[in-house]
């Protein structure tokens, strides 16, 4: 954790939104952002936006809310990292466009970084759809962790990136989220900050995840790809730090689940759910693959 004073009048929290197309939902979500009780700033990335988001956010009358214009085509993760290499801020959050904080995210999220000197807070937060009906609450899908949570995190992504907060030099130390990512840049971001650093976990639902159709993520087979690729690439970085074994198994448990998916897609979908099971079997062994569900 940062221990650099910092200046009078310098926001504590750089808030980073990126947005493409953000409406309906954008106004909602800046001024959720905005209510917070704590010294922030809003950095509202425009990315192509053709629906009025940028009309709607620069119309809000608050100047804490600087706008950045990406360049065209410019994908979420280098969005967000072009706002934090212009953040003044000591700890960095991150809000989509369609979702919607809780009154005290940052203030319960500051106070438990402080008490334990995490690197990351991060929290549950409530599943809701277009029209802000709570469809379930996301961890408790997931079995979360706190503290080291490397060889957890490695079986699943239990850390929702709208609902984190972290030092601004634990980010820039590992150069922010990688570029050739589009869905999974938060996961492989959130792997390789846990080797380095602790995380804490509120267990409050501190942000409603909204599900719509225009969501990067609706797009299941390619959040299982990119999902395998960040295997791959650790494979290819860091065995040695995280051990061959335990990436080639979370590997076959990525490709075992999205085995699963094609088949509960239906008949048409058997044969590439008959295909993603060979390459998890081929990624970790018969009897290893098969134990890693």
């Amino acid at each position: 954790m940062s221990t650099t004073p910092r200046l009078p009048g310098r926001p504590l929290v750089s808030v980073i939104m990126p947005c493409r197309n953000g409406m309906p939902f954008v106004r909602h979500a800046v001024e959720r952002a905005l209510a917070q009780k704590a010294p922030l700033e809003l950095l509202f990335v425009n990315v192509d936006s053709s629906d009025g988001s940028l009309q709607e956010v620069s119309a809000i009358d608050d100047d804490r809310i600087r706008v950045i214009e990406a360049p065209t085509g410019t994908a979420p993760g280098p969005a967000r990292n072009l706002a934090a290499s212009r953040a003044q801020g000591d700890v960095l959050a991150f809000a989509d466009a369609d979702d919607l904080w809780r009154p005290d995210k940052l203030e319960r999220q500051l106070r438990l970084r402080s008490e334990t000197g995490a690197a990351l807070v991060y929290s549950d937060c409530r599943v809701i759809n277009g029209a802000g009906r709570v469809l379930g609450v996301y961890l408790s899908r997931h079995r979360p962790k706190e503290g080291t949570i490397t060889k957890r995190l490695l079986k699943e992504n239990f850390v929702r990136l709208s609902t984190v907060l972290v030092d601004r030099a634990a980010f820039e130390c590992l150069g922010g989220f990688h570029e050739d990512f589009h869905v999974a840049c938060d996961y492989l971001f959130a792997i390789r900050l846990s080797l380095r650093a602790s995380f804490a976990l509120d267990p409050e639902a501190l942000v409603d995840y909204r599900i719509h159709d225009r969501n990067l993520t609706a797009d299941f087979r390619r959040t299982y790809a990119e999902n395998v690729r960040v295997f791959d690439l650790l494979l290819a970085d860091e065995a040695a730090s995280l051990g061959a074994t335990h990436l080639r198994r979370a590997r076959s448990l990525v490709l075992w689940r999205w085995a699963i998916r094609e088949g509960m897609a239906g008949p048409a979908n058997w044969t590439e759910a008959c295909r993603r099971a060979g390459q998890a079997v081929r990624s970790a062994g018969l009897v290893t693959g098969v134990g890693t569900l």
